[in-house]
């Protein structure tokens, strides 16, 4: 028995002192970041940081804190709710109005790390003022976002679980792209992404999404503006055959179109193939937000483009958050009743 004992108390120390390992790293600020041990408090004031720490570090355990907007957003309502209801019951006031923190709110949450946005100085500086240590996130490249699962994994000791949601992330983007290796960019198929359909019609010019991965053009690309705001006129010009309504658009669904007295005659709305978006995009930050490109695919080409997509969702949501979908989620996710009257979506996602 004293031999057993000696034996299971110096295993005791090796994993003490592995876990205690110093973590080094650069943050997208070129900082090097420090920690004596694995950060066991962590706040964070990006909005989709939660998401993506719990999905790496497997557990929420270790988030102290996040932004309000975080909170709204993603765990009062929808899949993240479902999914991850512990997240529900995190404290929520790191952050005032937009990323400005709320230094003594945090400071109560006694936090090793936090995890902010780089764009902005005035938004670290207060922090690191008063001795906290700052992980900078840079936006919004798709290798930045990348990286942010990659500084998580790093943070949480993780850093397999980080490089198994990025093998999914390249593989998914790769065999997409051998899809249309013979089609010129000029034939793929005309679309636009529409997030508000009033007097002036605004849609996304040059988001985070690379709709060549789908055999899609984006009819409004093009310029540096994020969004463009157009008339009923520049619509019916562009006359996109598919129209993407992001899933952020809450207040916006296909029957918008379908019943708009000015727009009858557009493509997409004739023959009604606008979709709303699933919600794995509710951030394009999410581990599972690659899931995109192989919908859009699906949805403009035929079910046989991704003819596994039902599999490749439910291992990307397994992958991420440690268990499948069920079938009233999957509903939700797919935003099935939203999409219900465009044409073949019953078929495509039954």
């Amino acid at each position: 028995m004293k031999y057993v004992l000696v034996y299971a108390a110096a295993l005791a120390a090796c994993t003490s002192m592995a876990m205690a390992q110093e973590v080094n790293f650069e943050d997208h600020r070129g900082k090097t970041i420090t920690f004596d041990a694995t950060p066991k408090r962590v706040v964070t004031i990006v909005r989709s940081a939660p998401i993506i720490y719990r999905a790496v570090d497997g557990t929420a355990d270790h988030i102290a804190g996040m932004n309000a907007d975080s909170h709204q957003r993603y765990f009062e309502s929808g899949i993240y709710a479902d999914l991850l209801p512990e997240l529900a019951d995190i404290t929520a006031n790191a952050a005032r109005e937009g990323f400005a923190p709320n230094v003594e709110a945090i400071l109560e949450m006694n936090p090793d790390a936090i995890i902010q946005w780089t764009h902005d100085p005035a938004i670290i500086e207060p922090l690191e003022r008063v001795g906290l240590t700052v992980v900078g996130w840079g936006c919004c490249t798709k290798e930045e976002r990348l990286d942010y699962l990659r500084l998580t994994g790093l943070m949480t000791g993780q850093a397999d679980r980080a490089d198994a949601l990025i093998e999914l992330q390249e593989d998914s983007d790769a065999a997409l792209a051998a899809l249309w290796t013979d089609v010129p960019e000029d034939q793929f198929t005309p679309i636009l992404v529409v997030d508000q359909l009033q007097d002036q019609i605004r849609v996304v010019a040059n988001g985070s999404d690379d709709f060549t991965l789908s055999g899609a053009q984006n009819r409004a690309a093009g310029g540096e503006e994020w969004w463009k705001t157009i008339d009923a006129e520049q619509f019916l010009v562009w006359n996109p055959e598919v129209i993407l309504v992001p899933s952020y658009a809450n207040d916006l669904t296909p029957a918008d179109f379908y019943d708009h007295p000015l727009l009858g005659s557009v493509e997409a709305i004739k023959n009604r193939r606008v979709y709303k978006v699933p919600q794995f995009t509710m951030t394009p930050d999410a581990p599972e937000v690659y899931l995109a490109a192989s919908w859009t695919a699906r949805v403009i080409h035929g079910a046989e483009t991704v003819a596994d997509f039902g599999d490749q969702m439910q291992t990307a949501y397994e992958t991420a958050y440690g268990r499948q979908l069920t079938e009233e989620e999957v509903v939700l996710v797919l935003a099935k009743s939203q999409n219900a009257d465009s044409a073949g979506y019953s078929e495509l996602f039954e």
